[in-house]
């Protein structure tokens, strides 16, 4: 039986670190922040119970938290990301990274997926396709880099270990507002010294309003009718706080 196998050496031409967010560890976003970077949230929202999902979303699944909304309850995931819409504060002129022994987990990852029910696309990632022509192993239909490996479970890990801590942030900073997955995303551009500060509360165990009433934005008419039927408080604001990105 053939053994499908994916090789990849990085050319370092930067552009994986360029005209994107990056998600981060609570840990991580902590040092990207003191490092004078700009974070990114973004809140998405699902319910299994009342519009089952794709198997795909078991993963979404540990990395949410269950929240009221309206007459409802949802799980709701927030993620922290690292703004590098322009490129990675961390980038040097070389296109080489100012902090490689200290990187995110996501960017030691890359370009695997961390998503256990996606492979690795090379015809999806922005690299040159030259890169994927020679180089390590990254995977193949039998086996995965064994540091790789290590490095995909702990960064599941921590997405279930800060799951509750951020939506705490959110909750502490007024970010209540989450797209539904799969419709749109909602992102806040977080103010650097609010954020700082509600992650440091949050750290501390010190009492954030924790019954945030959730709110959800959608921009498809039969969603929105389901939603409402189902007792979620929806967003009907002409003007918010935050970006709706549809999909």
């Amino acid at each position: 039986m053939k053994n499908n196998v994916t090789r990849f050496t990085c050319n370092g031409c930067g552009t994986c670190c360029k005209e994107r967010l990056i998600p981060l560890t609570l840990q991580e976003a902590e040092e990207w922040l003191n490092r004078g970077g700009n974070i990114a949230v973004i809140l998405e929202a699902f319910d299994t119970s009342v519009f089952p999902l794709p198997e795909h979303y078991a993963h979404s699944v540990q990395r949410a938290v269950a929240v009221v909304s309206g007459d409802a309850r949802i799980q709701v995931i927030a993620i922290f990301a690292g703004n590098a819409l322009t490129q990675c504060p961390s980038l040097g002129e070389d296109n080489h990274c100012r902090i490689y022994e200290d990187r995110p987990l996501v960017c030691r990852i890359y370009p695997m997926e961390i998503n256990p029910f996606l492979t690795v696309r090379p015809e999806e990632k922005v690299c040159p396709p030259e890169v994927w022509e020679a180089g390590e192993v990254l995977c193949s239909d039998r086996i995965v880099d064994p540091v790789l490996e290590d490095q995909i479970q702990r960064s599941r890990q921590a997405d279930r270990d800060d799951a509750k801590a951020k939506v705490l942030v959110c909750a502490a900073m007024g970010m209540s507002v989450a797209a539904w997955k799969g419709n749109a995303l909602a992102v806040y551009l977080a103010d650097r010294a609010q954020l700082r500060q509600a992650i440091s509360l949050v750290r501390a165990g010190v009492d954030v309003p924790a019954n945030v009433s959730w709110k959800v934005r959608v921009d498809d008419a039969d969603l929105h009718t389901r939603l409402h039927g189902a007792g979620v408080e929806l967003d009907l604001r002409a003007q918010t706080e935050y970006i709706f990105h549809s999909i």
